[in-house]
């Protein structure tokens, strides 16, 4: 859109230019969080409210604008119950009066993945080009810091522009600079100094207008120089005056020594970026590389990382399973009728990805929503791979089992199965369509009688009436027997599919007449059929399937798991309990002591930054400790070490302090090792007692670090110890996200979930388990000045209740790259899928690869149907260039951009392609087979 101006340009001349009047371009707008101290349908009637106010301003007065906050669900949220008026909405945004896009949400960039940005993105720009346009601009006004790859998310989608605030550091001392991905795209990057409502109040009633506009300029005037202003007027879920036009041309009339235009954000880019190109292209613009996480000149409220800790685990569980397990195997072994369950699943993720919504720093109402969005998407999700794995299971006969792996490499990984107990029960293999036989081991048995009771005839007929969809006692009914003479029922019950829907019903019949004939007592006996459960570690193709077939035998496994008390060893890794319950782990001639450790402190903080009481009593000792061995090998063994601990109930003294009165919390610690893995499984599960405290993880180190990697939105981030960059009047501490892994002096800690982590003093990771806080903002917060929110009590944030999270310390020499961390995370992740068979009869079939990808350090994202191609995007993650290899029986491959735009054709030999890749660059590619 034309900015629209208020006065005219000043002559050229050189007198005329020392007086020119100061260019300030006015964006009216308003942030619009969707769901925070309001539930999201409370939110919604306000803004239904605003975006009324706003077309009729803006079909009344042609030179009205405004800008939609960088995110279409606001716009699609109005629509929703203004339906009408979207034919309005594309008018005013092809007049350029409204500025949309081009996200779908306002995210937190450090708590989703990468892909989910990505189909953030993709959603935004589709739906504000069916409305008219898109603003080529990332607007990211209210993140929690940016990530590192942004820029280059950016530029893949077309995108040459950002505009940011927190997070910019203090070396940038200008309203734009470069900003630079580690892969070495680059953006031009729109500082807002004093953030989205710096001239939030510039045109308010009452006092002095023109003293408010000369101080709006006065704030920001380092930045901008001789330059056009920026200011932002609006805030948080604001609403533009209804004189808004008026009262700009009259501030205009008494400040001559300004020029005023109002403009959208698009304009105001559009507007000043020849002459910010033109500055970056002769390098006087400062630059950035890398991710945006100071607290310089704004709280960047890190402590939203370990806040309401569920909520990340949901998240990060429905991404895996979106990305991992349901989109790729559906691509390539499905149906396309899978998907708007897809679609569905990833509408749920990307709506709770907002910075207000799975950061956890909303009311409990929100963070509830939030919940049951991303378990809606992890169960679509579930459901499409299950159907995928019973597809494929159709082609293996019954009795054995289809192995499928979610991995593009072939690989090893634990399965377990539930198989009958023979007559006579022996050792148990599992062979492939070759012979190869593999080890198993027994888990449990199961089977026999599970309930018996003795009822009249006449009420017989309602017993019938306890099956759900063919369940009674968590079991399937698999059949049932009558015995007229002796007056008994058994039913048979067991693993399988539902029965058909009349199934219970013609038992009612056959019991009915059964009453009649036969009254009296009768006895109803429930048996589950003798079963064992067994587990081996098998191997599979890349992106595909095979099947094994249990027979009687005896193997041995590779590197196979022995165990004693306190001590499991698989010749790779090998574990003992030390006696204050702590785990020492030696491999690849590193060792590390002390693992496991649990430190709990106070934390007088609220949902945005964690902040200990003035007086903190730390409580790292267990009362007691007791350890069993649950399991004994060959194939994994496991050992059960509880702890038993007396935590502080909560605060006393006025937040200032830990309260004398103690609870005990009981913490179990499952620590696992598998045959031939090389890392440690660590489960951790207990019942939070306490309030206002945090619980940390401490990892040490087999060697000193002077920093620490963590990965997250396809990069791995060194960073050196220590703090962040603080002087916004926010302790800046030395807490980091991380995605996938964080490793630091020879220890990769794998994670299950988007997590807090810390290096502490270069000797040991910390890990948050659990931080309670009980409101969204205090504004006596000790480690933050002014008040991140309202103070709004968050009980469900004290996390009273179940505790639960898994991490796996994998010791390695040499730096991640060095040691493969991704390429081990990559197995830690995404476990292979096990289905019996359902085909009538036939030999063991020897399965098929899906697609394979071959390159160290190379991370799929994503693979899907699309319009006819397999749409497939990976990344580099390694700090050294590389080629990645795709093979899969293709006949034709393209580049295309993030989006999916075709881009130019990919040189197809034999079926495979090979894409060159710079360090850490995200590839999009087409391919049809």
């Amino acid at each position: 859109m034309r900015a629209a101006p208020f006065a005219k340009p000043t002559p050229s001349s050189t007198a005329a230019a020392v007086d020119a009047p100061t260019r300030m371009f006015v964006v009216p707008h308003s942030h619009w969080d969707r769901e925070w101290y309001q539930p999201f349908q409370r939110f919604r009637m306000r803004l239904v409210d605003l975006v009324d106010r706003v077309l009729d301003l803006a079909e009344r007065d042609p030179g009205f604008c405004f800008t939609f906050d960088g995110q279409l669900a606001a716009v699609d949220d109005y629509l929703a119950i203004r339906p009408q008026s979207e034919e309005r909405v594309r008018e005013l945004v092809e007049r350029g009066q409204l500025a949309i896009g081009p996200w779908r949400v306002l995210a937190d960039e450090f708590l989703c993945s990468g892909e989910s940005l990505v189909r953030n993105l993709e959603r935004g720009m589709r739906r504000a080009e069916q409305l008219g346009g898109c603003l080529a601009a990332g607007y990211l006004p209210d993140e929690f810091g940016h990530a590192a790859q942004m820029p280059q998310i950016l530029r893949r989608a077309g995108l040459a522009r950002a505009v940011v605030w927190r997070g910019v550091p203090a070396a940038i001392r200008r309203h734009a600079f470069v900003w630079r991905a580690p892969d070495g795209s680059e953006v031009l990057a729109e500082y807002l100094p004093d953030g989205y409502g710096h001239a939030a109040f510039l045109l308010a009633p009452g006092g002095n207008p023109v003293e408010r506009l000369r101080r709006v300029a006065a704030d920001v005037a380092p930045y901008f120089g001789s330059g056009p202003i920026l200011a932002m007027c609006g805030g948080d879920h604001t609403s533009p005056m209804p004189d808004l036009v008026a009262a700009v041309a009259a501030l205009q009339r008494s400040a001559p020594e300004f020029r005023l235009e109002l403009a959208t954000l698009a304009g105001y880019l559009e507007a000043t970026g020849a002459a910010t190109r033109h500055e970056a292209e002769r390098g006087r613009l400062p630059r950035w590389s890398g991710e945006l996480r100071s607290a310089a000149r704004a709280n960047l409220l890190v402590g939203v990382t370990s806040t309401r800790v569920a909520v990340k685990a949901a998240c990060t569980r429905a991404e895996r399973l979106l990305e991992r397990f349901a989109e790729p195997l559906d691509a390539l072994w499905g149906t396309a009728e899978a998907a708007p369950y897809l679609e569905l699943a990833w509408d749920r993720v990307v709506d709770s990805a907002g910075h207000d919504s799975v950061t956890g720093c909303g009311i409990d109402a929100v963070a509830e929503e939030v919940a049951g969005r991303l378990h809606q998407a992890a169960q679509l999700a579930e459901g499409v791979t299950d159907r995928v794995c019973a597809t494929l299971a159709a082609g293996v006969p019954a009795g054995a089992l289809c192995v499928v792996n979610p991995s593009p490499i072939p690989r090893e990984g634990l399965v377990e199965l539930d198989i009958p107990l023979g007559d006579a029960p022996g050792v148990v293999v599992l062979t492939d369509a070759g012979g190869r036989a593999l080890a198993t081991q027994e888990l449990a048995r199961t089977g026999g009688v599970l309930h018996t009771e003795r009822l009249d005839a006449r009420r017989l007929v309602r017993f019938a009436r306890r099956i759900h969809g063919g369940e009674l006692f968590g079991l399937q009914v698999l059949g049932w027997r009558i015995d007229r003479g002796r007056r008994r029922l058994v039913i048979d019950l067991g693993q399988g599919d539902e029965l058909a829907a009349d199934e219970p019903w013609r038992l009612a019949s056959e019991l009915e007449a059964e009453a009649e004939a036969v009254p009296g007592a009768w006895q109803v006996t429930l048996t589950a059929r003798p079963r064992q459960r067994l587990a081996a570690v098998v191997s599979a193709p890349a992106l595909g399937w095979t099947a094994y077939r249990p027979v009687a035998g005896s193997a041995v496994p590779a590197h196979p798991v022995t165990a004693a008390t306190g001590r499991l060893d698989n010749g790779r890794v090998l574990v003992s309990v030390e006696p204050a319950g702590t785990l020492r782990i030696v491999g690849q001639g590193q060792e590390c002591t002390g693992i496991a450790a649990l430190v709990d402190g106070g934390d007088a903080g609220d949902a945005y930054n964690y902040a200990p009481p003035a007086r903190d009593r730390l409580v790292a000792e267990p009362q007691a400790v007791t350890v069993a061995v649950r399991r004994a090998g060959p194939v994994v063994g496991e050992l059960v070490i509880t702890r038993t601990y007396r935590w502080p109930a909560g605060l006393a003294a006025k937040g200032r302090s830990r309260s004398a009165r103690g609870r005990t919390a009981v913490v179990e610690t499952v620590c696992s090792l598998r045959a031939g893995e090389p890392f440690v499984r660590i489960a951790l599960s207990f019942t939070n007692p306490c309030t206002d405290h945090r619980l940390r993880l401490h990892l040490p180190l087999p060697r000193p670090a002077t920093g620490l990697a963590t990965e997250g939105q396809f990069a791995v981030v060194e960073r050196v110890a220590g703090p962040i960059e603080g002087g916004s009047g926010e302790v800046p501490l030395a807490t980091h996200p991380a995605r996938g892994f964080v490793d630091a002096g020879g220890l990769a800690v794998l994670l299950d979930q988007v997590s807090e982590v810390e290096l502490l003093d270069g000797r040991a990771l910390a890990v948050t388990v659990v931080r309670a806080i009980g409101q969204i903002s205090r504004n006596d917060n000790r480690y933050r000045e002014e008040p991140a929110g309202p103070e709004v009590a968050t009980p469900g944030a004290q996390c009273l209740g179940p505790v639960a999270t898994t991490v796996a310390c994998y010791p390695h020499p040499g730096g991640w790259a060095e040691a493969d961390v991704v390429g081990v995370a990559e197995r830690y992740h995404h476990g292979l899928r096990a289905m019996p068979g359902t085909a009538v009869a036939g030999s063991i079939p020897s399965g098929s690869a899906g697609l394979t990808i071959e390159g160290a350090g190379v991370v799929l994202s994503a693979l899907r149907r699309r319009d006819g191609w397999l749409e497939l995007r990976l990344v580099l993650e390694s700090p050294e260039p590389g080629v990645a290899r795709i093979r899969g029986a293709f006949t034709q491959a393209r580049r295309a951009d993030l989006l999916g735009r075709p881009l130019e054709p990919i040189a197809v030999r034999d079926g495979s392609i090979a894409l060159a890749l710079a360090p850490f660059e995200i590839a999009t590619c087409h391919l049809r087979r």
